[in-house]
């Protein structure tokens, strides 16, 4: 998992894609750009009187028999970051976004029966084409402890790499 200089854009990638295993590494997407398994970009946005961290990650899309694409440069897949909507090949996630709460002069989200604490690094994802549908969830417990909750169509280390990816949000 890598990030660009302004650290707003991650990628996360895998050495090697089924398509490429059994070749050798200089035919293989290992050198020509490897596996592309999301790709995470972050803004803010000013909601009421705060602001709200956004991110929207961008993952590989699925067939009809539910197997994810592989975005393999090997395949002739381009950059993820730059997939079309819509055309199936991608799904993207986005924040949902919290309300600003008057009572507690705070930015507020539901996590649905969790008991979770303030936090910048707190966010619900979904898809696009569903906002209201939460496909993973990251949010402070205690201190020291944060829980990660997901379900398909999201691997365990797509959102992994996404909670990782908050690491300097304030």
């Amino acid at each position: 998992m890598s990030y660009n200089g302004s650290e707003d854009t991650w990628r996360l990638v895998q050495e090697r894609c089924s398509a490429c295993q059994y070749l050798s590494p200089s035919r293989s997407c290992a050198a020509h750009g490897k596996q592309q398994m999301a790709v995470i970009k972050h803004k803010q946005h000013v909601v009421g009187e705060g602001i709200s961290n956004i991110m929207e990650v961008i993952i590989p899309g699925l067939y009809q028999d539910d197997t994810c694409v592989v975005w393999c440069p090997m395949l002739g897949m381009g950059d993820l970051a730059d997939a079309e909507a819509g055309n199936g090949e991608s799904q993207t996630l986005i924040t949902r976004k919290p309300v600003w709460n008057e009572q507690v002069q705070s930015l507020v989200l539901d996590f649905k029966g969790r008991n979770i604490v303030s936090s910048a690094k707190n966010f619900q994802l979904a898809l696009r084409q569903k906002p209201q549908h939460v496909i993973c969830q990251y949010g402070k417990l205690s201190p020291t402890n944060f829980g990660l909750d997901f379900r398909y169509p999201l691997s365990v280390i797509q959102a992994f790499g996404a909670a990782v990816s908050t690491i300097f949000w304030t």
